[in-house]
């Protein structure tokens, strides 16, 4: 039985990353979910979070902003809203859109798309949660 399989990570405004590993842990609508060699095929769709992958005995950490996984027995295709590896997410900017969007939220002023900010909060939780498990692995 074969040991690692082929991850493809697909976002529209990105290059795609094709690779080798043992393991993924992704955010699936109901729920994360992983995924080793010879997983049953399944279709699922993913909510805001961290796309957790193992490559070598090495965890890597991405944000995706929602999708689709298609998992098949030798392989996983992930197709992200938008993606970002750990180390490239901007901390500030993220802290900075989620109090916006909380208080957004907080006012409900007239003229305010209340599904957006929601949608904008949640991708900002789950860029933030990325990062923490990132360093939370590295300690």
């Amino acid at each position: 039985m074969a040991k690692t399989f082929k991850l493809q990570l697909v976002a529209p405004d990105r290059p795609s990353i094709t690779e080798e590993v043992t393991a993924v842990i992704l955010p699936g609508e109901v729920g994360e979910f992983g995924v080793l060699a010879q997983h049953m095929p399944l279709i699922s769709t993913l909510k805001p979070g961290t796309l957790e992958v193992t490559k070598d005995g090495v965890k890597e950490f991405y944000f995706i902003a929602g999708g689709y996984a298609e998992v098949n027995p030798t392989s996983v295709i992930v197709l992200a809203e938008e993606y970002e590896k750990s180390e490239t997410i901007d901390v500030e900017r993220s802290v900075l859109s989620k109090k916006q969007s909380e208080e957004k939220l907080a006012a409900k002023a007239e003229g305010v798309d209340l599904l957006k900010e929601k949608h904008v909060l949640s991708r900002n939780n789950a860029r933030l949660q990325t990062v923490e498990k990132a360093k939370a692995y590295k300690k």
